[in-house]
């Protein structure tokens, strides 16, 4: 649990270990973008795209969509396919976006992070720890876009001038008062990751779970976490 008024820990358990993050990645991957491409940037699906494995908004080879529309599809249903195109759209190639990630993780004076994609399938060096995942939730949602794309319960984005409503896996938003948003994820791997970010009555908290073995021990543990703290 992590006060994102005093910048100190209220809680932890293996805080400052390195696990596996699966999908939280995008949170990161959400900041660089939108530090080094504009919203209406017209990005066209490569086939490596269109082939990306795990959870995906449905992108096609060919297929034409905003950086504005993929945004959504990356945090809300974590496409792993909207996290490719915008890696390939900003950084030239998944290698050189997880360097630009890595960068930023620099700048944000993390130690215990390595990014090697910007989805979060597993890979051997891509890790982080519950804290520092807090500190880039608490970077992150500053940029009023990202705090605006996490708290979206439903959006409709355009691909090839067709519109697709799609929904936010996350299952705390709208349902636990105070939750401002968050980011799910899960691989075989890392196990069920939880980050949610809560406001009540001006009092802000970032808390993460990682390596959780069922999406309800996910769940359980973050409203606990947050009772705990209110």
């Amino acid at each position: 649990i992590y006060d994102r008024t005093g910048k100190r820990i209220l809680f932890e358990k293996n805080g400052k270990k390195q696990f596996k993050m699966a999908s939280t990645t995008k949170i990161m991957t959400a900041t660089v973008v939108l530090e080094n491409a504009k919203l209406d940037d017209v990005v066209t699906i490569e086939n490596k795209v269109a082939w990306t494995g795990g959870s995906r908004l449905g992108l096609k080879k060919d297929d034409k969509i905003t950086v504005h529309d993929l945004l959504y599809g990356l945090l809300l249903v974590s496409g792993n396919d909207a996290a490719v195109a915008l890696a390939i759209h900003v950084g030239g190639s998944v290698e050189g976006f997880a360097e630009m990630m890595n960068n930023k993780a620099k700048e944000l004076g993390l130690q215990n992070t390595h990014f090697v994609t910007p989805h979060g399938l597993d890979r051997d060096g891509h890790y982080t720890t519950a804290l520092e995942l807090a500190k880039i939730v608490d970077y992150a949602t500053k940029n009023k876009k990202v705090a605006e794309v996490v708290a979206t319960k439903q959006h409709t984005v355009t691909i090839n001038g067709y519109p697709k409503t799609i929904s936010n896996t996350n299952e705390l938003l709208g349902y636990l008062d105070g939750v401002t948003g968050g980011k799910t994820g899960y691989t075989s791997k890392a196990g069920r990751c939880l980050t949610t970010t809560v406001n009540r009555d001006g009092f802000e908290i970032i808390t993460v779970v990682l390596g959780a073995d069922t999406r309800k021990i996910r769940t359980q543990d973050t409203i606990k976490l947050i009772e705990y703290t209110y």
